[in-house]
This record gives C-alpha cells, structure tokens and sequence, in this order.
C-alpha cells in the first residue's frame, strides 16, 4: 500500500501504479500492465518484487474490465485516511479496499463511522484541554486574590468582619466560586462550542456525500 506522510495510510490508486491517466483506453491498461511486469522482471534483486506484481496484477483485474473499473472508479475520490504512528495493519487496508470496491455504501457507512469516532475523540480532547486552561485560571485567580488578602491583613486594611469572614469561610467561598464558574464555563461556553463544530462537521459530511454522489 502507498504510504504518504508519517502516521497515514492511504489506499493504493491504481491509476497512479500503472501510470496512467482516469481516460486511458483498455488497450492502454494492458500496454501499462506489461510494462509494470517488465520493469519488476529487471528488478528481479528488489526484496518486496512478490508484493508488488501481485498490486500490479489488482490493479490489472480493476481496470481492464469495463464493469469493475466502473465500479472501482465510482469509489475512488473518498478514501480512509487513518492516523497510526507506527503504520495500519495490511488486514484492515485489505478489508476496507475489498468494501469500497465490492459494497461502496457500505464503505460509505464504515467511513462515516470512523469520522465520527474521529470526531469524539477529537472534541473530548479539546474539552480537557480547555478544562485544564479554565481550572488553571480559576487556580491563578484565587491565589491572586488570596495575596491581596494576606497584603491587606498585614497592613490592617481589612475591617475585623471581612477577616473574620475570610478566616471561616474562605475555602468554602473558594471551592463555592471555581464549582459555580466551571459550571457556567461548561454549559455555556463548551456545550455551544461543541454544539457549533458538531453542525459545521454536519454541513461537511453532506456537502462531501453530494460530491461523491450515487
């Protein structure tokens, strides 16, 4: 399988194996297809020549009949685009090319699938990252605030009932404060956010399967 940038896996298009371009004539296909066969025969020393006659030779079957290379051209401008550091495992590449070839809907449902699972882990990471920014300045605020305090009660600007208030029930105030804001923080800013990638994805997905069409 062709591998394009670090961390994707990308299915193989065959067009681009036999060199040729999406009009090329049947007879043009075999022209290619022998000249693939002939350049792996002068390689004959290349290690991993095995594998790649046997993606000449699907490559060859796809679109040398006209009813498969219908088939396999309908599906070819949507791919599964999986992020993997260390590479997909050549059962999964395998089993989703036979899908978008065999059964496109299908596809079309696994993929869908997938950019949705795609889609959740993205926004519960962006909603810890914003957590812990959140939490991070609650934190910085009240120890801010606590400063001022500690200032005004060495210099004796405090009134004895604003000290006494602040020596009984500061931590509850503190703990009251950062619950109520988180709260406010969550239902008012991250719902919506989340609320509003959610519907932008929604108008992507459909303008992508209006593109691809029937």
């Amino acid at each position: 399988m062709n591998r394009s940038g670090a961390g994707l896996s990308r299915k193989t298009d065959y067009y681009v194996l036999l060199g040729l371009p999406r009009d090329a004539s049947t007879r043009a296909v075999e022209e290619a297809f022998h000249q693939y066969v002939q350049n792996l025969k002068e390689h004959s020393w290349v290690p991993w020549k095995d594998a790649e006659l046997r993606e000449g030779a699907e490559a060859y079957y796809h679109l040398s009949d006209p009813v498969r290379r219908k088939r396999y051209d309908s599906s070819l401008d949507y791919e599964l685009v999986l992020p993997d550091p260390e590479g997909v495992p050549e059962e999964f590449e395998q089993y989703f090319e036979v899908q978008k070839i065999s059964t496109p809907k299908e596809y079309e449902r696994l993929y869908k699938q997938f950019l949705m699972l795609k889609y959740e882990r993205e926004d519960k990471l962006w909603i810890f990252r914003a957590t812990v920014y959140f939490i991070l300045a609650c934190f910085s605020a009240l120890v801010l605030s606590s400063l001022v305090f500690v200032v005004f009660q060495k210099n004796g600007w405090l009134s004895t009932s604003a000290d006494l208030f602040y020596r009984r029930w500061g931590l509850l105030f503190s703990c009251t404060f950062m619950g109520t804001a988180y709260t406010l923080f969550r239902v008012f800013y991250l719902e919506r956010v989340i609320s509003i990638r959610e519907k932008k994805r929604e108008v992507e997905r459909n303008e992508e399967v209006s593109d691809i069409g029937p």
